[in-house]
């Protein structure tokens, strides 16, 4: 059961709505085995002495309730450095990369056309629209690195 603590980070907008998909409504609490509550377990310290309120980031402000935490009290333990916040935005950032390419190469293995697979995911997650070039850019980045590991793999197993 989670706290009635709520850290806010800053995060991109996209990558909440993406959570807020999965996990439910701001502010999330993730499952109790997730990664990301194992990582905010490692992350939270207390508060510095000259801490003033976390700022409000406006759409971009990702709101995260807090679990109990077998190691750690959240009404102490409940600060997140700039730092630290950069690094959990970026291990969500990896996570939405991971289950976008799972998700449209499931969607093209089963005859789909690339640009249907990517309107279904940002359908399905509540993306803004405005997402769609860069999802694309990326998928095409990743069908380039997957070809190339590919070709290296087969050259490598040729000298052999």
């Amino acid at each position: 059961m989670p706290s009635q603590v709520v850290i806010r980070i800053k995060c991109d907008q996209y990558l909440i709505r993406f959570l807020e998909s999965l996990y439910g409504e701001s502010p999330i609490s993730f499952p109790a085995k997730s990664n990301f509550n194992m990582m905010l377990d490692l992350f939270l310290e207390q508060r510095p002495l000259d801490y003033h309120e976390a700022p409000h980031y406006g759409k971009n402000t990702l709101k995260v309730r807090l679990p109990y935490f077998d190691t750690k009290n959240v009404d102490y333990y409940n600060y997140l450095s700039e730092k630290k916040q950069q690094v959990f935005v970026k291990e969500v950032w990896k996570f939405f990369k991971i289950t976008f390419r799972s998700f449209v190469s499931q969607h093209i293995v089963l005859g789909l056309d690339k640009k249907d697979a990517i309107d279904l995911f940002i359908e399905k997650h509540k993306l803004p629209v405005d997402i769609w070039d860069s999802l694309e850019k990326d998928f095409q980045r990743y069908l380039k690195l997957r070809s190339k590991r590919k070709l290296s793999r087969k050259s490598k197993n040729m000298s052999v």
